[in-house]
């Protein structure tokens, strides 16, 4: 293989597109309530953006895009730059730039006709993910019926399964991930938090959620990238008043510890899939209702990620109009996990590019490490690459050698991977600093 060759594929496996606006904005829909009681035609929807620097909100569709949008989800890509959300029957594609319907079409499952919920949009593989559901009845927060994995082609609407069968009869809306790491959507049902293989559509993990610090609820989450962790708010009551803290949860263990050493004083807040994260600068954002004021108004909060402290909170409102006449939901930041790739390789492939069994006897120690690890094998090393959690590249080699150090003085410390060329292929290695 030639030094040319390597030096791509190694630029190519951790940056696999270039994101075309780093900005500083919260993209998400901006919607109003309906002039005429129980009449949702005169309800407005658009796309819109908050600037985290200064808090203003702007409207980016000139006109509204439909009068409803269904609080099952959002995806938002950002390599084409463009914001993707549902209406009752529709899946809509809006830009980024200029607020416009790029395309609108009907959702179908060629299998049987069935609801798309609960999706978020992975960044790994390019592809909406969600829970295709065939509905026989419904209760308050939960849908009930058969529900698989699924993907969704947003150029079309057209559904495909991915679970072989049916992986439950309902989920519970409290939120959903996707590590694009591992490859696993994670969503809620009764008290549990359950992984399916994005690979397999096959249950991954299945905990029961427990509260060492105190909780009954972990809600409204998300994935995080820069840390590989989930985050979302836990809840200790069922009514009013409730109490909620910024938390995390260990998706194998089920573990959920708060982050927050004090309340988040807020007494509702959405949890229709309405969160994202700044994984530059630690923020998980989220939509609420502050209780500072009376009566209380519609807010966007974002809560720093290692103190669990509020450090931004803007209102919802556009210049000039009243308090609390919009809603700003289902919102997207767009680096959140900007140019993640898979660390786990498909089970189901012959050809993985991530191998399951090492052919050249890979060894990294130590790991953990602090400031030096070494790379051996017993195959030729053409070429390796380190990138961090959000797949940018922090440290590369080309070499012809069977083993190697890296020194990693420079790095702060965090969770990383290896990328190893060798004549059997490519091999990756979580490691941590």
């Amino acid at each position: 293989m030639s030094i040319s060759r390597i030096l791509l594929l190694l630029i190519l496996s951790c940056t696999q597109y270039a994101v075309l606006a780093q900005n500083n904005y919260l993209y998400g829909l901006i919607s109003t309530p309906p002039t005429i009681p129980m009449n949702t035609s005169t309800a407005t929807t658009r796309l819109g953006r908050m600037d985290l620097s200064t808090g203003e909100l702007i409207a980016v569709s000139p006109n509204s895009l439909s009068s409803i949008s269904s609080a099952t989800g959002a995806a938002l890509d950002p390599y084409s730059q463009t914001y993707y959300y549902e209406t009752q029957t529709e899946m809509l594609s809006v830009d980024l730039t200029t607020g416009l319907t790029t395309a609108q079409v009907l959702v179908s499952n060629p299998i049987q006709p069935s609801y798309f919920d609960n999706y978020r949009y992975n960044t790994s593989d390019s592809t909406i993910y969600g829970l295709a559901r065939f509905s026989t009845s419904t209760g308050v927060g939960q849908a009930q019926g058969e529900i698989y994995l699924a993907s969704i082609n947003p150029t079309t609407g057209v559904i495909t399964q991915i679970s072989p069968q049916s992986v439950g009869a309902m989920y519970t809306v409290a939120g959903n991930a996707i590590d694009p790491h591992q490859m696993v959507y994670y969503y809620s049902l009764s008290g549990h938090i359950i992984g399916l293989d994005i690979y397999t559509g096959l249950v991954y993990s299945d905990q029961v959620i427990n509260f060492p610090e105190g909780g009954m609820y972990f809600e409204n989450y998300t994935y995080n990238c820069a840390d590989t962790t989930i985050y979302g708010i836990i809840r200790t009551n069922t009514a009013p008043p409730n109490e909620f803290y910024l938390g995390k949860i260990d998706p194998t263990t089920g573990i959920a510890t708060r982050v927050s050493q004090q309340v988040i004083p807020y007494f509702t807040y959405s949890i229709n899939g309405s969160s994202t994260i700044d994984p530059i600068n630690g923020v998980y954002y989220f939509a609420a209702k502050s209780t500072a004021v009376t009566p209380a108004i519609n807010v966007v909060v974002g809560v720093s990620l290692a103190t669990g402290a509020v450090v931004f909170e803007q209102c919802m409102t556009l210049p000039n109009e009243a308090v609390n006449s919009r809603y700003f939901n289902l919102m997207r930041f767009p680096l959140d996990c900007a140019e993640a790739f898979p660390a786990r390789a498909n089970p189901n492939s012959s050809s993985a590019v991530l191998p399951t069994n090492s052919k050249s006897a890979l060894k990294v120690a130590p790991n953990p490490f602090e400031q030096v690890f070494s790379v051996s094998s017993d195959e030729l090393i053409e070429g390796i690459t380190l990138c961090d959690a959000q797949g940018k590249i922090v440290w590369q080699q080309v070499a012809k050698s069977n083993k190697l150090e890296v020194e990693t003085s420079q790095l702060q410390s965090g969770i990383y991977f290896l990328e190893v060329h060798t004549s059997s292929g490519i091999e990756l290695v979580k490691v941590v600093k």
